[in-house]
C-alpha cells in the first residue's frame, strides 16, 4: 500500500495531527505510488465507495462520513466504434464526482480529531465540501474567487459553510486559505 510522504525529504506523514506541509522542510505531502486495491478485501456489503474502504487507510473503527455517495450507475454507450462505460455522476449527493473524495477527505478529518475545516475552491468542490463538512459536524469556510458562480457560491452557504470572497483569480483564493 502506498504512503503519504513529502515530496522533498520522504518524512511519512505523521500519524497525530493534520499538518498542511511537512514539519522537517515545508514541502508538500502526497502518496509515494499509485493507490492499490486488493480485490480480496473488498466489502460488497457495504455501500457505494465505502466497499473500497481498506484503502483508504482510515483508522481502524472511525466512522465513515457519508451522504450516500459513490455507487453510481454506467451508462454503456459506443463512442467511436467502441463500447465504453459513461458514470452518471450527476446522481452523488450534491450533484458532483468531487463528492467522492470529499468523503474520504472529512472521514479523515473527523478520525484524526479536527475541529474544523478550511478549502479554496472556485465551485464543485467548495460545494461538495461543505456538504460532507456540515454531515462531519465540523465547521467549514470555503474561500472562493469572486467570480465564483452565484449558484455554487449559494450552494456553498446552504449547507452552511461560511463563504469568503477573494478579489482576484482562482490562484488568489488558494493563497488566502493558506493564511488561515
Amino acid at each position: 500500500m502506498p504512503t503519504i510522504c513529502c515530496t522533498l525529504c520522504q518524512t511519512p506523514y505523521p500519524d497525530q495531527g493534520l499538518p498542511f506541509r511537512c514539519p522537517a522542510c515545508g514541502g508538500v505531502f502526497d502518496f509515494d505510488g499509485p493507490p492499490q486495491v486488493d480485490l480480496s478485501k473488498i466489502e460488497p456489503s457495504l455501500p457505494g465507495l465505502w466497499r473500497y474502504r481498506h484503502s483508504f487507510d482510515l483508522p481502524a473503527g472511525a466512522a465513515p462520513v457519508s451522504l450516500g455517495e459513490g455507487g453510481t450507475p454506467l451508462l454503456w454507450q459506443g463512442v467511436h466504434g467502441q463500447t465504453v462505460g459513461l458514470k452518471l455522476e450527476s446522481l452523488n449527493p450534491t450533484g458532483s464526482y468531487k463528492d467522492r473524495g470529499s468523503a474520504v477527505l472529512l472521514s479523515q478529518l473527523l478520525a484524526r480529531g479536527a475541529r474544523r475545516a478550511v478549502e479554496d475552491s472556485s465551485g464543485n468542490a467548495g460545494a461538495s465540501f461543505a456538504a460532507y463538512a456540515a454531515q462531519a459536524g465540523l465547521p467549514a469556510r470555503v474561500y472562493v474567487p469572486e467570480s465564483a458562480s452565484g449558484p455554487k457560491r449559494d450552494q456553498i452557504e446552504q449547507y452552511g459553510a461560511e463563504l469568503i470572497a477573494v478579489p482576484g483569480p482562482r490562484s488568489a483564493a488558494a493563497q488566502a486559505v493558506l493564511l488561515e
